[in-house]
């Protein structure tokens, strides 16, 4: 993890937050702050608000209201190969990806633009490594990437390759990717998931959206390295 961010992220304290559920007068979205939070907390909201009810993140940001979470955001790497595909195999360090973003039921508008463009602009300040973030917005949920539209991302087509997800025992969602922290030696991805009791789901492919970051002139230079498709906006009816 890189410095600068590990060490904001262990200043994050792991306390009991007051509920956002009890704020009887929501603050306006130009007075909340984005700054770390601990993992346990993206843990709780990420049950009480996602419906994948998971957070698989190792960099994490909340929107805080004093002492109130408003929301979560969280970045991750994704495999060596779908870096690679970003930029090409030279620059795949140069990738994070948006794990997770998770608001409150009752946060104000414009709460999804107010948590993203203010981490990515932490990231951009603190990690000057990463060059930029990819996202995506799953289709069987019922997403169409609005809230990245209106945050002046890149859509670059629907994802490669095949879909699927897994359904646990009691019905929650999980991702093809908690799988690979199982240690079975040798074990296929049906076999991992028969051994945890999980059901395999094909879905359909979710769109795929790129946020370059970087001073302008290194925004221009990253952009003409982009290997995806730069592509119109996707409509339709989004949960």
């Amino acid at each position: 993890m890189p410095r600068v961010c590990e060490q904001a992220m262990s200043n994050a304290i792991n306390v009991s937050l007051f509920d956002v559920e009890d704020v009887e007068h929501m603050p306006k979205v130009r007075d909340m702050n984005v700054g770390p939070v601990s993992s346990s907390d993206c843990k709780e909201f990420a049950s009480r608000y996602h419906y994948t009810g998971a957070d698989s993140s190792s960099w994490r940001f909340g929107l805080w209201n004093g002492p109130v979470l408003h929301g979560i955001v969280g970045y991750n790497v994704l495999t060596k190969n779908v870096s690679k595909s970003v930029f090409g195999p030279d620059h795949w360090e140069h990738v994070w990806h948006m794990s997770r973003l998770v608001l409150s039921d009752n946060s104000p508008r414009n709460s999804e633009s107010r948590l993203i463009g203010a981490s990515l602009k932490r990231i951009q300040n603190e990690v000057p490594k990463v060059w930029c973030v990819l996202t995506y917005a799953a289709c069987h949920a019922g997403h169409v990437g609005y809230v990245y539209q209106a945050t002046n991302a890149i859509y670059t087509g629907l994802a490669a390759g095949s879909e699927c997800m897994y359904l646990d025992q009691d019905g929650i969602q999980r991702s093809r990717r908690s799988l690979d922290i199982d240690k079975f030696d040798g074990a296929s991805l049906a076999e991992r998931a028969a051994a945890r009791g999980w059901k395999r789901v094909d879905v359909p492919k979710k769109h795929r959206y790129v946020y370059i970051l970087g001073s302008k002139t290194q925004r221009r230079q990253r952009l003409a390295l982009l290997r995806y498709p730069v592509l119109p906006y996707p409509k339709g009816v989004s949960k």
